[in-house]
């Protein structure tokens, strides 16, 4: 492998004057929803003339030509990279780092002289017990019975006296070591946590390589050099507080928060975090237009015999226009035009392979409508929901992971699409268990409707009940759909009673709704009726 990478500039040979090195941290950093911006902008002064700026800290895993690299306050003339053999890097410390670091020093200092401690003290339980030990063997001794009465006397009653004198000893040896037993206990727990705070502190020990720079400055020029690079390895996402409280009037706060985590080489330490809705993998050109021949061909033997053979034998079916069916790549649907960057106003750090680090985003107010939603053909109870306006300058970008508090309380995890300024939409916040359901099929009719009619027909009568049995008034919206056909010979009438409020709702061909008061012990019913009538010898989908 080359030691050396080297983008040399169409220019003539320079001499270089002077030698410069600079620290290149990385400074800001720009999230996509999958992989990241990263920049590191270098400050430097330098006289007049060629020199040669040499950037310490770059992340050799970025070829050089996938970086973008700009010069203020002189030319650039050549650049290059050096990967291996590089000196020794020692570690910067900051005074954060250097202070766990004494701290994990202190205690485990502390433990060393309570364990010493300890250990004195049951030495002295140990020679107490050899103590007690030797004056028993000389009790037992075989010269003790040939002594007279006086010695014996003198000898016993000083082995009594001195195996209390170890028997005690021997205690309070016991009961010194054991009084450090919690001491060390608390110092052994505190030494865990504090050599976790260190472990989060520890500096970036991953490989670097060098940039060499070679500028041209016509006077004395205080400049900076911007270096930026895409890494796959970062990310994030938002996620939302919803906050509905009810009254007059009725009010919800979306709190936004963005979740962002990075698994790079190395810790992005204080640096200006922006966060983009821009995918850098997404296409940058439109799907191009391919040429589509058509042809058309004589049917099969086989088939115009069977059709002629069936000529008169069906009716003629129903005429459709001919399908024109293109050719394309396959595409998902994309959000075009749309672009949304916040900028966090507080240095943010980050260190590579920790769990996602919560930023928040503000606060927007709304004013809201609360109602019950209600879907009695698929839903057993209606379902608090409240409309709102995004009356914010701002769009909010879509959420799977929406935590719902109604009135102060955790009902859920809801979603949220994007909703654009001035959009209106609605979220919902959970069941109303007293709001009760029901959908009863009442007469549904299938089938020809006498030997000679050429028609059939389908016919159903449906009844929503809703009934109320919480103690508050709740406005209902109630949805349901009728069919619908773009087919002449399809006819599809329908009636409800009462008559749904709104039609098509957002345009949505057949989607009813209703909107009712209902108070504590009240009821409603809707009832609604549909006619479907076709030709005979076709078959409804």
């Amino acid at each position: 492998m080359r030691k050396f990478i080297w983008l040399v500039a169409m220019l003539p040979s320079v001499a270089l004057a002077d030698q410069f090195t600079l620290d290149a941290p990385v400074t800001h950093v720009t999230l996509h929803p999958t992989g990241a911006t990263v920049e590191r902008r270098v400050a430097f002064s330098i006289p007049q003339g060629t020199h040669e700026l040499i950037l310490r800290g770059a992340d050799p895993s970025v070829p050089l030509s996938d970086l973008r690299l700009s010069v203020e306050g002189a030319v650039l003339q050549t650049l290059s990279a050096r990967r291996a053999n590089l000196p020794p890097r020692t570690p910067d410390e900051s005074a954060e780092l250097a202070a766990a670091r004494a701290e994990v020093r202190r205690i485990e200092r502390e433990i060393r002289d309570l364990e010493d401690r300890r250990a004195e003290h049951l030495l002295g339980v140990a020679a107490a017990a050899a103590k007690q030990e030797f004056l028993a063997r000389i009790g037992e001794s075989d010269g003790i019975a040939s002594q007279d009465v006086i010695t014996l006397r003198d000898l016993s009653t000083m082995i009594a006296e001195e195996t209390l004198s170890a028997k005690s000893a021997a205690q309070l040896a016991q009961h010194a070591a054991r009084a450090l037993d919690d001491p060390l206990e608390d110092l052994s727990k505190a030494l865990k946590r504090a050599r976790q705070a260190l472990a989060a502190l520890v500096p970036d020990t991953a490989e670097q390589s060098v940039l060499s720079l070679t500028v041209t400055a016509d006077t004395q020029s205080d400049g900076q050099v911007t270096i930026s690079y895409l890494t796959p390895e970062a990310m994030w996402h938002p996620s939302y507080e919803a906050r509905l409280t009810r009254g007059a009037p009725a009010r919800l706060t979306l709190s936004r928060v963005a979740w962002v985590a990075q698994d790079s080489a190395e810790t992005w330490r204080d640096v200006t975090l922006r966060l983009s809705t821009v995918d850098p993998d997404a296409p940058t050109d439109p799907t191009a237009i391919q040429p589509v021949r058509k042809r058309i061909m004589e049917p099969p033997v086989a088939k115009a015999r069977l059709s002629a053979d069936m000529e008169g034998a069906m009716p003629a079916p129903m005429a459709e226009a001919p399908v024109m069916v293109a050719q394309s790549a396959a595409m998902d649907t994309v959000l075009d035009g749309i672009s949304v960057t916040y900028t966090y106003d507080q240095p943010v750090t980050l260190a590579p392979g920790s769990d996602a680090v919560r930023v928040p985003l503000g606060d927007i107010a709304l004013e809201a409508d609360v109602f019950a939603r209600a879907t009695p053909r698929y839903d057993d109870t209606a379902f608090v929901a409240a409309s709102f306006t995004n009356d914010s300058p701002e769009i909010l970008l879509p959420s799977d992971r929406v935590q719902l508090y109604l009135d102060g309380s955790f009902v859920g995890v809801g979603r949220i699409p994007l909703i654009a300024a001035g959009e209106q939409t609605e979220l919902s916040f959970g069941p109303i268990e007293g709001l009760r359901l029901k959908s009863v099929l009442q007469e549904r009719n299938e089938g020809d409707r006498g030997v000679l009619s050429k028609s059939n027909e389908l016919t159903e009568t449906r009844a929503f009940e809703v009934a109320n049995l919480t103690g508050t008034d709740w406005p209902v919206r109630l949805r349901d759909r009728v069919p619908y056909s773009e087919q002449e010979d399809l006819s599809i009438t329908w009636s409800a009673t009462p008559k749904p409020d709104i039609t098509d709702v957002e345009g949505q061909r057949g989607v009813l709704e209703w909107r009712f008061p209902l108070a504590p012990g009240g009821d409603q019913t809707v009832r609604l009726e549909t006619r479907l009538g076709w030709p005979q010898g076709y078959i409804l989908r």
